[in-house]
């Protein structure tokens, strides 16, 4: 997402407006089918994103991004200040993103699945690896991402 997306939505749609002010062709006659797996559903979708929380704001944002017509997301630590149920939302809408997605983030569950191949950053160079993210931590011999910023800093 472009930094901070979720606050570049416009407060005074619904959440229904919203997306349907991108949705394009097909997708018109889906959209509280989309909305649902996203976790609104019923009045939720006649409510006016200044009312929303940070979560809801944060997943119509994401819904909103994943409708629009682009081919490449880079997305920064997708999953901070997501609870789980949020998380498989945005897994399995990322699964079927036809394009390519750079992610960055040190949630191995969340990676495990989307990343096909890991770019290891330090020392001043950047490795690649052809591999997903446990592959990658299997051959380092690493229990977790976390430990990859105790070895670079040793």
């Amino acid at each position: 997402m472009r930094r901070n997306e979720a606050s570049r939505l416009d407060v005074e749609l619904t959440v229904f407006d919203t997306i349907e002010q991108i949705a394009q062709g097909d997708i018109r006659t889906k959209i509280k089918d989309m909305l649902g797996a996203f976790m609104f559903s019923g009045d939720n979708i006649d409510k006016k994103v200044k009312v929303l929380s940070g979560g809801e704001k944060t997943r119509l944002a994401m819904l909103k991004l994943l409708l629009q017509p682009v081919n490449l997301l880079i997305l920064d630590e997708p999953t901070n200040h997501l609870d789980i149920k949020t998380k498989d939302i945005l897994k399995d809408a990322l699964l079927a993103f036809d394009g390519t997605l750079i992610l960055v983030s040190h949630d191995r569950d969340f990676l495990d699945g989307l990343a096909t191949k890991v770019f290891e950053f330090g020392n001043k160079r950047v490795r690649e690896h052809f591999e997903d993210i446990n592959g990658f931590l299997r051959n380092k011999k690493l229990e977790n991402l976390k430990e990859i910023e105790r070895t670079a800093k040793a």
